[in-house]
C-alpha cells in the first residue's frame, strides 16, 4: 500500500506547521459555538427576539453578500447594540466592578469583553475516545514547528502545549524581538486574553486585511522549512482563502510545483475511521485555483499517530530556547570587549545566568566538544536514549569519571552500560560505587513505595496484550507503571520495545516519569550489570 501524504511527511522528518481553525476547538471543547451560534448568543444577551437577528441576515443575504460578509456585518451591528445596552445599564456582564469596571475606563468594547470572558470559561469535552485522542495531540509538542490559529479560545496554550510554546496575539508581534519562528503559537485573530485583539467585525477585518502582509511574510518564513497542515477549517472559509491566495502569490514556480505535498487539509468526515486522501483544487470566489491534498477523516488520533513518528534531533522547544540564548549572547558580546566560554546541556538552557558575564558560543561536532570540555553536560534524556537505541557512542570512562562523579544516590539514572564498558571498576567510596550498590537489583530499583503504587495495576501473560493496553492509556506515567508492573516477566528485547514505545510518544514527559526511568534502569541492569565489573 502506498504511503499517504502524512506518512511521506513523517518519513521526511520535516516538522510541520499547524494552521488551526474553530473545528478543532469545537471537537474538544464543550458546547463550542460556530460563528453564527456565537453571534446569536451575543444578540440574545440584549434582545430575546431572534427574528430581529434573522431580519438582518436575510437582508444581507438577499443583497448578494457571502456568508463571511454577512457575519462580519451582523457582528458590527451586534457590537453597536450590545455596547449601547451595556452603557444604558440594560445588561450586566459581571466582569470586574459592577459600577465602573477598570476595563470600561480603558475603552475596551463590552461586546468583546463578553466574548473574551465567554471563551476563557470554556472547558474540555470529556469522553474516553476524545481524551485518548487529545493525549496524542499533546504529544505533538516536539513534532510541530509552530502553530497559527484564528481561534480566540485558550485551548492550544492551556491544553495542548501548556508552558512549552510562546504565544503571540497581535499581528505586530509576529516579527518582534521575542519571536524565533519555532515553538510558537500565533493567534492572528486575537485571543480571549486580550479583548481588544479580537477580530470579528467589519472594521476589525478591514484592519486585519490591511496588515495581512505580516502574516504572509511569517508564513513564508516558516514555510521555507516546513509544510503546512490545516485542521478545523472549511474550504468555504473566505478569510482563510484570501490568506492562502496571497500566500501562494508569493511562492516561486519551483515551490508551487510541489505545493500539494506541503499544503495539506485535514477535513472532518463523520464516521470515517480511515485517512481518505484526495487531490483537490479549490476555486475561490475570485476565481483563483488552490491546489491541495485533502485528508478526510473522523479519526484524528490516527493523524496524530502518524505525525508523532517524526523524530527531530532536538525538540522545537529546545531549538527556540537555543536561539534565544544565542541571540542574547550575541547581543551581549557586541557591547563587550571580552567573552568567556560556557558549555551546558540543552535541557539547562533556561537556567543560564546571562546577566553576570559576557559569554561565547562554541559550535562543532559533539564528540570534539565533549572531548575538550568534558562529559559533565550530558543530560538525562540523552543517556536514556543511548540505553534504548545505543546511538550516542558515549565514552564509558568519561561517563563514569565525569558524568557520574557526583551522582546522588536518590537519582534515577541508568549507569551499568557505561560501568560495563569502562576500563576500570568504580573506586570504593566513590559516589558511583555507592549508587551501584543501592541500585543493583530489581528490589532496589523498584522500591517498596513504588510497588505499592502499582499494586492494583493489571498483570498480562501476553506481551502484545500488554502493548495494546499501554496504547489505550493516555498518561505517560501510567503507561510506564503498567510496563513496570509486568517487567520481570519480559525479555530484554520486550522491555526495550515497551520503553521505546513510551519514549517515542513524548520524550520530555517520559524522562520526568519515575516509573519510566525505573523501567529503563531495570533494562540497563538486566542487559549490562556485572557484579565482578562493578567491584
Amino acid at each position: 500500500m502506498s504511503e499517504n501524504v502524512l506518512e511521506r511527511l513523517a518519513s521526511g522528518k520535516r516538522l510541520p506547521i499547524l494552521f488551526i481553525g474553530s473545528g478543532i476547538s469545537k471537537r474538544y471543547l464543550y458546547r463550542y459555538p460556530n460563528w453564527e451560534e456565537l453571534l446569536e448568543l451575543s444578540f440574545k444577551k440584549y434582545n430575546s427576539d431572534l427574528y430581529q437577528l434573522q431580519k438582518y441576515r436575510e437582508s444581507f443575504s438577499r443583497s448578494g453578500l457571502s456568508a463571511f460578509e454577512v457575519n462580519t456585518k451582523v457582528a458590527t451591528i451586534i457590537e453597536n447594540d450590545f455596547n449601547a445596552a451595556f452603557f444604558d445599564r440594560k445588561i450586566k456582564l459581571n466582569i470586574g466592578s459592577n459600577k465602573n469596571p477598570n476595563w470600561v475606563r480603558k475603552g475596551i468594547s463590552p461586546f468583546k469583553m463578553y466574548l473574551a470572558s465567554y471563551f476563557k470559561k470554556m472547558n474540555l469535552y470529556h469522553r474516553k475516545d476524545l481524551d485518548m485522542e487529545l493525549a496524542k495531540f499533546k504529544s505533538l509538542k516536539s513534532k510541530v514547528s509552530a502553530v497559527i490559529t484564528t481561534n480566540y479560545d485558550l485551548f492550544l496554550e492551556k491544553e495542548v502545549f501548556p508552558n512549552d510554546y510562546s504565544v503571540f496575539v497581535n499581528q505586530s508581534d509576529l516579527f518582534g524581538a521575542d519571536s524565533y519562528n519555532i515553538a510558537e503559537i500565533y493567534k492572528i485573530h486575537g485571543s480571549a486574553t486580550d479583548a481588544n485583539s479580537i477580530v470579528i467585525t467589519e472594521q476589525d477585518y478591514a484592519k486585519f486585511n490591511a496588515s495581512r502582509k505580516l502574516i504572509i511574510a511569517k508564513m513564508l518564513t516558516l514555510f521555507a522549512e516546513s509544510p503546512i497542515i490545516f485542521m478545523g477549517y472549511s474550504f468555504t472559509d473566505e478569510n482563510i482563502q484570501n490568506i492562502i491566495v496571497d500566500f501562494l502569490g508569493c511562492l516561486s514556480a519551483k515551490q508551487l510545483k510541489n505545493i500539494r505535498e506541503h499544503f495539506i487539509f485535514i477535513s472532518y468526515e463523520k464516521g470515517q475511521q480511515n485517512l481518505n486522501e484526495i487531490q483537490r483544487t479549490i476555486t475561490t470566489s475570485s476565481g483563483v485555483d488552490i491546489p491541495i491534498t485533502e485528508i478526510c477523516t473522523d479519526n484524528y488520533g490516527l493523524v496524530f499517530d502518524i505525525l508523532n513518528k517524526i523524530t527531530p534531533g532536538i525538540s522545537p522547544v529546545k531549538i527556540r530556547e537555543t536561539k534565544r540564548i544565542i541571540k542574547t549572547i550575541v547581543d551581549t558580546s557586541i557591547a563587550s570587549t571580552e567573552a568567556e566560554s560556557v558549555i551546558v546541556g540543552i535541557d539547562d538552557l533556561n537556567q543560564i545566568d546571562l546577566t553576570s558575564k559576557p559569554l561565547a558560543v562554541a559550535v562543532g561536532y559533539k564528540e570534539n566538544i565533549l572531548n575538550k570540555f568534558g562529559y559533565g553536560l550530558i543530560d538525562d534524556e540523552l543517556i536514556i536514549e543511548d540505553i534504548l537505541y545505543d546511538n550516542k557512542h558515549l565514552n564509558p570512562d568519561s561517563m563514569c569519571i565525569e558524568r557520574f562523579k557526583s551522582l546522588s544516590k536518590t537519582r534515577l539514572l541508568p549507569v551499568f552500560k557505561y560501568v560495563k564498558g569502562a576500563s576500570a571498576a568504580p573506586e570504593e567510596g566513590s559516589k558511583l560505587k555507592t549508587y551501584i550498590d543501592l541500585h543493583n537489583s530489581y528490589d532496589k530499583i523498584i522500591a517498596k513505595n513504588t510497588t505499592k503504587k502499582i499494586k492494583n495495576v493489571a498483570v498480562f501473560n501476553d506481551f502484545d496484550d500488554l502493548i495494546d493496553s499501554m496504547n489505550d492509556i493516555a498518561d505517560i506515567n501510567k503507561k510506564a507503571g503498567l510496563l513496570l508492573k509486568n517487567i520481570q516477566s519480559l525479555s530484554i528485547s520486550q522491555i526495550r520495545e515497551g520503553c521505546k514505545n513510551i519514549f517515542s510518544i513524548d520524550r520530555d514527559v517520559a524522562v520526568k516519569s519515575t516509573h519510566f526511568k525505573r523501567c529503563v534502569m531495570y533494562l540497563d541492569l538486566m542487559e549490562n550489570y556485572s557484579k565482578e565489573k562493578s567491584q
